[in-house]
C-alpha cells in the first residue's frame, strides 16, 4: 500500500520525514492498595447505606396522583367526538341501560 503524503486527507496523519522517538518513563509511584477486614468492609457498607437512606428520607416523593392534562384533553375530545357521531343512538342506549330486564 502506498501512502500519499501530499493528499490533503492524509496531512493530519503525516508526522514529517522522521518519526518522533521518545523514551518511556516509569511511573513515579504505584497506586496504594488497601486491604480491609470483613468487619471493616461491613462497617463502611452500613455507613454508606445509612447515608443513602437518610438522604432519601429527606427528599420529596414524586407526585403520582395527578392525571396528565394531555390525557384529559384526549379523553374529552374523544367523548365529544363519540357524542357527535352517535347523537341519534345515544338516547336509546341510555334508556336501555336503565330499563329493567324482563323476567320470563
Amino acid at each position: 500500500m502506498v501512502v500519499q503524503v501530499d493528499n490533503p486527507a492524509n496531512k493530519h496523519m503525516h508526522n514529517g520525514d522522521t518519526p518522533v522517538v521518545k523514551t518511556i518513563d516509569a511511573p513515579g509511584f504505584l497506586p496504594k492498595r488497601y486491604l480491609y477486614s470483613d468487619y471493616e468492609a461491613q462497617k463502611r457498607y452500613n455507613a454508606l447505606q445509612m447515608d443513602i437512606y437518610e438522604t432519601q428520607k429527606h427528599t420529596k416523593a414524586p407526585d403520582r396522583k395527578k392525571f396528565p392534562a394531555v390525557l384529559k384533553i384526549i379523553l374529552a375530545a374523544g367523548t365529544i367526538a363519540l357524542g357527535v357521531i352517535f347523537r341519534k343512538d345515544l338516547p336509546k342506549f341510555i334508556k336501555n341501560l336503565f330499563k329493567k330486564p324482563a323476567t320470563p
